[in-house]
């Protein structure tokens, strides 16, 4: 079974398989990439490459207007993580409150920091990200997001020209080729620098972004930690495409 969500939308393919109690693996063929197992008609897993689970199944724009799909029959084992019409109710709200929050986020690795080092936002002292403060809070993404989105409101946070990804280091699988485009990222991503070396050395976030982007799609970057990565930088250029937007009005 294969065909686009611009003809099968997302919500009515999964309510069909639910329908028709159908096992298998859906893969949904867009940036971000999404897997989802289905066991009898119910979700047992899925995710965005390495990054599995409902916090990142439900990281993806449960109404993307258009993509391919590919549904492969095959029995799959786990336990059901909520029943379907549960599922699909939770992931459209989480969606809803994602995008509220991202007006003023633009991704849960952008770093924020606390001057007060009081209260919820104490952690935030020296700059903290969302995601990083959702672990130390042992609380979903989500939430983390909200409780961020209102310590900004009310000036409890201030967030930092850095992200938390600026803390990793990939070592690229393939040694530079002279006279390459894009020689001097091949050259520094030796498992060494961290890619916040890299910037701090003069290549350019976005460019940065968008290397990484296609590199993680086209599967050459293979590393841990690629599926939560691409989701953020995605949301994060997306982010700076609105703003530029909004400067034009």
């Amino acid at each position: 079974m294969e065909g686009n969500l611009n003809t099968m939308p997302l919500v009515n393919l999964l309510e069909l398989l639910h329908d028709e109690r159908k096992s298998g693996v859906l893969q949904i063929k867009t940036a971000p990439p999404l897997t989802i197992r289905l066991q009898v008609g119910e979700v047992v897993d899925g995710g965005i490459l390495d990054w599995k689970g409902m916090e990142a199944i439900a990281s993806y724009d449960i109404h993307t207007p258009e993509g391919e799909f590919v549904f492969e029959p095959g029995l799959q084992s786990g336990r059901v993580i909520m029943p379907m019409r549960t599922l699909l109710g939770e992931w459209a709200r989480i969606n809803d409150e994602c995008h509220r929050f991202f007006g003023l986020i633009d991704s849960p690795s952008r770093v924020f920091e606390s001057l007060g080092g009081s209260g919820l936002y104490e952690i935030f002292v020296g700059g903290r990200s969302v995601r990083t403060a959702a672990r130390m809070w042992e609380v979903p993404l989500v939430i983390a997001m909200e409780r961020v989105w209102t310590g900004l409101q009310q000036g409890e946070l201030t967030p930092l020209n850095r992200y938390v990804w600026y803390k990793l280091r990939i070592r690229h699988p393939r040694a530079r080729r002279k006279g390459e485009a894009d020689e001097d990222l091949v050259k520094m991503m030796d498992g060494e620098h961290n890619l916040g070396q890299l910037v701090a050395a003069g290549i350019s976030p976005d460019r940065l972004r968008r290397y990484l982007i296609n590199g993680i799609m086209n599967g050459e970057l293979v590393f841990s930690g690629r599926g939560w990565l691409l989701r953020d930088l995605l949301w994060e250029l997306e982010h700076r495409r609105e703003i530029k937007n909004l400067k034009r009005v």
